[in-house]
C-alpha cells in the first residue's frame, strides 16, 4: 500500500489514492504567531483523521517556524474535498490567513 504526502505545492490539486492508503499533509507553520493549521472541512466517511503533529525547525532559533503534519486514512471509495485553514484559535473560519484544499478520489 502506497503512502501519499502532500504539501503547499499541492494546494488546489486533485489526487487519486488507493483505499486504505495513508495520506500526510505537511504545511509550514509558526505557532509563535498564534496562527495554526486546523481541519476546516472533511468527509469522515471517506477520509479518517488519524493524528497531527508539529515538527520544530532543525535549528533552535527562537520564534522560528516548522512543519505541521496531518495524517489521514482513505477509508471509503469515492470523491471528496479536504480543506485546512490557518487561523488564530479565537478567529472565525472566514478570517483565516491561509487555505489548503485537496480534492481526493479514493479507488479500490
Amino acid at each position: 500500500m502506497a503512502d501519499y504526502v502532500f504539501s503547499e505545492k499541492d494546494n488546489g490539486a486533485s489526487a487519486q489514492v488507493q483505499r486504505g492508503a495513508k495520506i500526510t499533509i505537511q504545511l509550514k507553520e509558526n505557532p509563535t504567531t498564534g496562527y495554526r493549521w486546523t481541519i476546516s472541512s472533511i468527509d469522515e466517511v471517506l477520509l479518517e483523521p488519524k493524528d497531527d503533529e508539529f515538527l520544530p525547525p532543525d535549528q533552535a532559533t527562537p520564534g522560528a517556524g516548522g512543519q505541521h503534519r496531518f495524517f489521514f486514512r482513505a477509508k471509503g471509495a469515492g470523491s471528496t474535498a479536504l480543506t485546512l485553514i490557518s487561523k488564530r484559535a479565537w478567529q472565525r473560519d472566514d478570517q483565516a490567513i491561509g487555505t489548503f484544499k485537496l480534492r481526493v478520489r479514493i479507488f479500490n
